[in-house]
C-alpha cells in the first residue's frame, strides 16, 4: 500500500489485524443480546481502522477517552467514537458488507449496497465529524468510504460523502480555529481579543490634546483646540458624576493583568465580590454579538491566564455586559466545555445580574477546552488550546 497517496484516494481499504478482530469479538461477547452483539462487534472493527488509518499519518488519537472502549457505556448506547487528542471526538459507522437479498432473507455481499448509513441519537452530538467504514469480514478488510462534518439528518448519504483529502483539511481548520494561549504569554493575539481597557473603558485611550499658548499661535486656530479640550473635559465630568451615581457600573476586576505581562491593570479598582485571581499574566476581552434576537445586543468575554508551573495553566472566565448596558441578559449561559465535548461547569445570569463567572480552571499543555456563551438556542462558542 502507497501511504504517501492515503489522501488522494476516493475511498481506502485497510487490513482487519487478528487483535482487532480478538477485541472486536471480546467486547461483543461482553453483550446480552444477539443484535447488540453483532453492533459492538461492527463498531470496534470500525474504530480500530480508522485509528489505525490516523495512526499512519501521524494524527494521536487516545482509545481511553472514547465511550466505545468504556464496557459500561457500551451496555446501553451504540457508539463509535475514536478521540482525535486536541481535537475532539469521531464518530466512525460501520456498514456491514453483507447485505440482505429482499427474496430470501438471506445475506449476500453483492445485492442491493444500502445507500444510507444510520446515525444513532447519541453519535448526533459532541462529535467533530463522521467516517463511514464499509466492513468485509470474508476479506477481512475494512474500507474507509468517506466523511461528513455532520450527521444532522441522523444519517450519512453514502453518494454525498466528502473524501478523506476534505477529512484531513477539516481537522486542520478545527486545530487552525482553536486560540493559542500559550502565544498570549508572547503578547500574540487575534484582533478580535483586545485589551480588556479597550472593551470596557474605551474612554481611557483617549490621549489628551496638548494646549498650544494662544499667543504662539493664530487665534483663529486656537478657538477650535479650546473648544475641542472643553468638550473632552466636560464629557470625564460626566462620566465621573455617572460613576458616582452607579459605582458599580464599571466593572471591577478583582485581578490583575492586561495586555502586558504582570502589568497592574488601570481598572483594577477596589475590592468586589468576584473571586479574586492571583497576578494574572495576561487578561483579553472579546466582545460577543448576540444577534438580532436581543436587537443586536453584545456581550463581553473576559479570560484572564497565569502560568502556574511549566505544564499548567490557570485560566479564569467572566462574562460581562458591554459598555452601555447595566445588566447581562437574564438567563444567558456561560459554559465549559471539554475537548471531548461534554459539559464541565456552567453558571446562568439571572434577574439584573451584573456579571457571571466560572469557577478557576488548571489546564495543561497542549490541552483543549471551549467556552460557550448561550442564550436559549444561540450560542456561540470560542475554542482554546494551550
Amino acid at each position: 500500500m502507497n501511504h504517501s497517496n492515503l489522501w488522494e484516494i476516493e475511498s481506502l481499504p485497510m487490513p482487519i489485524t487478528q487483535k482487532a478482530l480478538q477485541v472486536a469479538q471480546q467486547f461483543a461477547t461482553q453483550q446480552r443480546h444477539p443484535q447488540r452483539h453483532e453492533q459492538v462487534y461492527l463498531n470496534t472493527l470500525a474504530v480500530l481502522a480508522v485509528r489505525d488509518y490516523l495512526k499512519i499519518i501521524d494524527i494521536e488519537t487516545d482509545l481511553t477517552e472514547c465511550d466505545s472502549w468504556n464496557p459500561v457505556i457500551r451496555l446501553f448506547t451504540d457508539a463509535g467514537d475514536l478521540y482525535v487528542k486536541g481535537l475532539g471526538k469521531i464518530e466512525c459507522r460501520p456498514i456491514n458488507n453483507r447485505h440482505q437479498n429482499p427474496e430470501n432473507g438471506n445475506h449476500n455481499s453483492s445485492a442491493h449496497p444500502p445507500e444510507i448509513c444510520p446515525v444513532p441519537v447519541e453519535a448526533r452530538a459532541e462529535r467533530i465529524g463522521y467516517i463511514a467504514v464499509e466492513i468485509d469480514e470474508e476479506e477481512k478488510e475494512a474500507r474507509l468510504l468517506g466523511f461528513s462534518p455532520n450527521a444532522d439528518a441522523g444519517e450519512l448519504v453514502l453518494s454525498e460523502l466528502h473524501s478523506l483529502d476534505d477529512f484531513l483539511g477539516h481537522l486542520e481548520h478545527l486545530l487552525e480555529s482553536k486560540i493559542n494561549l500559550s502565544q498570549w504569554f508572547m503578547n500574540v493575539f487575534t484582533a478580535d481579543w483586545q485589551p480588556f481597557e479597550a472593551v470596557f473603558n474605551p474612554q481611557a485611550k483617549t490621549s489628551r490634546v496638548q494646549i498650544e499658548n494662544p499667543v504662539k499661535s493664530n487665534l483663529g486656530k486656537w478657538l477650535p483646540n479650546f473648544a475641542e479640550i472643553f468638550l473632552q473635559q466636560l464629557e470625564e465630568g460626566k462620566q465621573k458624576l455617572k460613576n458616582l451615581i452607579y459605582p458599580d457600573e464599571t466593572p471591577s476586576f478583582a485581578f490583575r493583568g492586561g495586555g502586558n505581562s504582570r502589568e497592574e491593570s488601570a481598572l483594577q479598582g477596589s475590592q468586589s465580590s468576584i473571586n479574586r485571581f492571583p497576578e494574572a499574566d495576561v487578561t483579553r476581552a472579546k466582545l460577543i454579538d448576540l444577534g438580532m434576537r436581543l436587537g443586536r445586543t453584545t456581550v463581553a468575554l473576559l479570560v484572564a491566564i497565569a502560568e502556574e508551573s511549566d505544564r499548567t495553566v490557570r485560566v479564569h472566565v467572566q462574562l460581562h455586559p458591554a459598555i452601555g448596558e447595566r445588566y447581562l441578559p437574564q438567563n444567558i449561559k456561560l459554559s465549559l466545555i471539554s475537548d471531548i465535548g461534554k459539559n464541565l461547569t456552567e453558571s446562568q445570569s439571572r434577574i439584573q445580574e451584573r456579571y457571571i463567572l466560572l469557577k478557576d480552571i488548571e489546564v495543561d499543555r497542549d490541552e483543549s477546552f471551549s467556552i460557550r456563551v448561550a442564550l436559549d438556542d444561540f450560542s456561540v462558542t470560542e475554542n482554546f488550546v494551550v
